[in-house]
């Protein structure tokens, strides 16, 4: 199939599935006695109402889908872009009251998460324990370890139920556009998924990853050390989820309250979005954009149309669910070749 004739299939499967998504959502808003069209248009123009969230979810679900995207391409399912993220945000948090700037919350922020991710990369290579589960386990011991943190180490004294905001001094400036604030999280993202993908296509270090992955024999037979590319592919995973979290503490929460609610979440959804994007990097970008759009929509037709919140959330479920699955069988049958 030539390459033409694969983006048309490919883009026609998106168009029939997200018009089914829709329509299932539609339904669902009937049964509320809410106009479904009207429904639908709010969840999907989110972005004119609350243009700085749908930006920042769109940023931060983009860089977590690359955190699954990227182990793919080396046959490693990464289900660890949570506690990286988590990690990223409480490190940069941790490191931004201590001495104040970017460079260094940033920077120890995107090293937290390469190392967590790294570990269950090495653990998968040298002792072949399961990244699924190795990834989920570090997940929990991150979440219980910043609940224990966030309540006993750096908790306001005056609001205990958050911790201390970031300094000012530590702030990501935001972008004006006209008279709408956007955060620069938005831009920091697209510029390191263009980055990613001209890495994956076009420098023979990605190839060899992606030959590792779609070939470990071969790989083998040609001198490409197999489990160096996906320990290294575990390891930019973590990078890209922990530089999500960092940036999202320091360009828009400027907090972590005590359910860890400002960093939760985004790991879980970025797989969707990665599955939306079929694993690529520039087309993850406005599956995230789609997902953040239809996410914030989801907090909005409560108040306007009585539609509740959780009927919002399962619409936003059905519609990612049926744009995800093409891509998600396709990895199971590759899965099940291997």
């Amino acid at each position: 199939m030539s390459l033409r004739s694969r983006i048309a299939s490919e883009t026609a499967i998106v168009l029939a599935t997200l018009a089914a998504g829709l329509a299932v959502g539609a339904a669902v808003a009937a049964g509320f006695h809410a106009p479904p069209l009207r429904v639908m248009a709010t969840m999907l123009t989110s972005w004119r109402s609350l243009p700085d969230v749908v930006a920042e979810y769109s940023a931060m679900l983009a860089l977590t889908g690359a955190a699954f995207a990227v182990p793919v391409y080396a046959g490693l399912f990464n289900i660890g872009a949570e506690g990286s993220f988590q990690l990223g945000a409480l490190v940069a948090l941790w490191a931004a009251l201590k001495w104040g700037g970017l460079a260094a919350p940033i920077a120890l922020g995107v090293a937290a998460g390469a190392l967590l991710s790294g570990l269950a990369g090495w653990l998968r290579v040298r002792l072949s324990v399961n990244e699924v589960l190795s990834t989920i386990m570090l997940n929990w011991i991150v979440y219980w370890l910043l609940l224990y943190l966030v309540a006993t180490k750096l908790e306001d004294p005056y609001n205990p139920q958050r911790t201390l905001e970031v300094p000012r001094s530590s702030r990501l400036p935001w972008i004006t556009i006209g008279s709408t604030q956007i955060p620069s999280t938005i831009v920091i993202a697209a510029a390191v998924l263009a980055v990613l993908w001209v890495f994956l296509r076009m420098t023979r270090w990605g190839l060899a990853l992606r030959f590792a992955g779609a070939n470990e024999w071969t790989s083998r037979t040609r001198g490409v050390n197999v489990g160096l590319y996906r320990v290294a592919s575990m390891a930019v995973a973590g990078l890209l989820a922990g530089l999500a979290g960092a940036i999202h503490i320091l360009g828009y929460s400027h907090a972590i309250d005590v359910i860890g609610g400002a960093v939760k979440g985004f790991g879980y959804n970025g797989i969707g979005v990665a599955l939306m994007g079929r694993n690529d990097p520039l087309a993850i970008i406005p599956a995230a954009v789609l997902f953040a759009t239809l996410l914030t929509g989801s907090s909005l037709v409560e108040p306007i149309y009585g539609v509740p919140k959780e009927a919002g959330d399962f619409i936003v479920g059905v519609i990612v669910v049926l744009l995800a699955v093409p891509e998600a069988f396709r990895l199971l049958s590759r899965l099940r070749r291997r």
